[in-house]
């Protein structure tokens, strides 16, 4: 089994300084970068899948058990969502579900295990909300999180994640903001959060808390470092 590391990088909340939020990003053993060909072959493979998930239960307990009264999420791909092994790492996890977010990532699962007739996996969704997490839906707009995915996922998320970085090879400032306009548009109208992700820059800040959200992820406010395995830091 590969050893990972966990980084975090802080959800800054620009009107509730107390708000002390985290998101867990997968790191290769030496910290350099998130592991992608090790984590391809793990996540479809059932087997490495369940000892990958024996690793994570481990690590996310630590953490949330290290910084009491700080929020932590954690991605889960889709085709995580597929496997009952996922699930049952999640009750294993369920006493700390109030300081538990779930991210669930665009990338689009290879093999499905479950029937079901949607785009995504509707059930998968249901059973982590009735279990009392939250869930956000990551990267919205990107890879199987498509807009119209987030309208037919919007009864079981609670929280929207944009990132600003993949538009902006495509998209210029004015229309990349008119893109978020429409986006919030949406997570006002269905009473979610709304988290934008790839702030660099103050004058972006100040016009997303002006107009968009409070809640913003970025180099400008936090640099992800490992936060596990590793010595008692402050958060």
């Amino acid at each position: 089994m590969v050893e990972f590391r966990f980084f975090c990088q802080r959800i800054k909340n620009t009107k509730n300084s107390n708000d002390k939020s985290y998101e867990l990003l997968l790191r290769s053993a030496n910290g350099a970068s998130f592991p992608a060909e090790e984590f391809s072959k793990i996540v479809v493979n059932k087997e490495k899948h369940k000892e990958y998930l024996i690793w994570l239960e481990k690590a996310i307990k630590s953490v949330v058990e290290r910084y009491p009264n700080k929020i932590f999420s954690f991605n889960l791909d889709h085709q995580e969502l597929e496997y009952d092994d996922t699930f049952n790492m999640l009750k294993k996890l369920s006493k700390f579900k109030n300081r538990i977010i779930i991210e669930v990532t665009e990338v689009p699962p290879i093999v499905r295990n479950t029937p079901y007739y949607s785009h995504v996996n509707l059930y998968a969704f249901q059973k982590i909300k009735n279990m009392g997490y939250r869930i956000a839906l990551d990267d919205v707009a990107e890879g199987i999180n498509s807009i119209g995915n987030l309208f037919l996922l919007l009864d079981f998320i609670d929280r929207v994640k944009f990132s600003t970085l993949s538009f902006r090879c495509s998209m210029n400032e004015d229309q990349l903001k008119r893109f978020i306009i429409y986006i919030s548009n949406i997570t006002k109208f269905a009473k979610k959060d709304l988290v934008i992700e790839g702030i660099e820059d103050a004058l972006f800040s100040q016009w997303v808390s002006e107009n968009i959200t409070h809640l913003h992820q970025g180099y400008i406010y936090s640099k992800p470092h490992n936060i596990w395995p590793a010595e008692l830091k402050k958060l």
